[in-house]
């Protein structure tokens, strides 16, 4: 990735008006995250953040994914009158046609998305859109609209200043819950006697096949095991939103992930095994005590299949985390049954458009459209089975 040089602009700069008395002093654009490291880990996601802000995590994809998704790095910073950061948004610049829209980086990968903003200042909506038209200015292709897609209103119980900006629903939720220190006591918690039962038999039905056992990687090597044995269920079903998810792009992203945080506390992979037989994965980031899903497969042999290992091994990795203290545990944007077993707050997210010139206040009656539709075609069965059948994700 070239180095490319830092730009700078002032509130004062700006002639649209800002609130009186703006939140910050100045605006920086960088264009290689690089240059952005000292800010990023003054504003460390571990502390303000989600997973999906992390060097790991967008870093690893910036490095695989973003050449496929022709995105470019667009990284503002806004400074207090000391020069001290105040906010960071980690974004990228998108190709829509003749449209630059900046967005969170991640993709389909990134589930919560957040600015990371340090907490003894607050921001106005006012302060937000003078802090996107600055950035805008400062670059000679600035984006023509700001989409700011999975934000969550709240993040650890304090308001997300995204929010402020105009948006509407997300199409869809993310799924998520606190954890208990007793693993027994919460998975008692969530699950009916009758369902426990339901699934001890089933977990003694494949511990009848041979020998069941949940790992956890600690190395690089057992990393790529599981991440072969994803790719290989992924890569068996025949739908073709799932099949996308086995594409070059998706392989290179999730083994530069193990790579860069090898030998650190920032991505698990987990597995159900059967005897040297992989039955299940789950891959999860680290952040800040909560444990953040990113994927999860299993085998779809019918004889496996029907014993729902992949619930199984959910059970596995919720028990592993309340041992280790973890206080928050989600399973991701979208809906589906075995997540509203483990998880008991649907998280509504939103999705914030600005567009700070005329292009893109032209353009983003457009989007709103398509999430529209979008979010209808989530809301019908039918349409939805119909889209994950024909449609890549």
């Amino acid at each position: 990735m070239s180095v490319a040089a830092q730009r700078t602009l002032k509130p004062s700069d700006i002639p649209a008006a800002a609130s009186p008395r703006p939140a910050f002093a100045r605006v920086e654009l960088f264009e290689d995250p690089a240059q952005a490291l000292e800010v990023w880990r003054a504003l460390s996601p571990e502390s303000c953040g989600s997973f999906y802000q992390s060097e790991t995590f967008i870093l690893s994809w910036l490095e695989s994914v973003a050449a496929h998704d022709e995105a470019r790095p667009f990284f503002v910073v806004a400074r207090d009158e000391a020069g001290a950061p105040l906010a960071l948004l980690p974004l990228g610049l998108f190709r829509f046609g003749p449209l630059r829209v900046a967005q969170f980086l991640g993709g389909k990968h990134s589930n919560y998305n957040l600015g990371l903003f340090r907490g003894d200042r607050l921001f106005s909506a006012p302060d937000l859109k003078a802090v996107l038209r600055a950035a805008a200015r400062a670059a000679p292709k600035g984006p023509h609209l700001y989409r700011l897609s999975n934000l969550p209103p709240f993040w650890r119980e304090a308001a997300n200043p995204l929010v402020l900006l105009p948006h509407r629903p997300a199409a869809s939720r993310a799924y998520a819950t606190r954890l208990d220190r007793d693993g027994e006591a919460f998975l008692a918690a969530h699950f009916s006697p009758d369902a426990r039962k339901k699934m001890r038999k089933k977990e003694k039905r494949l511990a009848g096949m041979g020998v069941l056992r949940h790992v956890r990687a600690e190395t690089a090597a057992q990393a790529e095991h599981i991440l072969d044995a994803y790719f290989a269920h992924r890569g068996a079903h025949r739908d073709a939103h799932v099949a996308a998810a086995a594409d070059q792009s998706t392989r290179a992203f999730y083994r530069a992930l193990a790579r860069r945080a090898e030998g650190r506390a920032e991505v698990e992979f987990h597995a159900l095994s059967l005897d040297d037989r992989i039955v299940a994965t789950f891959g999860a980031g680290l952040c800040g005590g909560r444990l953040q899903g990113m994927f999860i497969s299993y085998d779809s042999d019918p004889e496996i299949a029907k014993s729902s290992p992949g619930e199984l091994l959910l059970c596995h990795v919720v028990l592993d985390a309340c041992a280790r203290n973890f206080s928050a545990f989600d399973l991701g944007v979208g809906d589906a049954r075995y997540k509203t077993g483990f998880c008991d707050e649907g998280e509504p997210l939103v999705e914030a458009l600005y567009a700070p010139t005329v292009i893109g206040r032209l353009a983003a009656p457009l989007f709103i459209a398509a999430s529209a539709t979008k979010a209808a075609i989530k809301r019908d069965p039918r349409l939805f089975a119909l889209a994950k059948r024909w449609l890549p994700r």
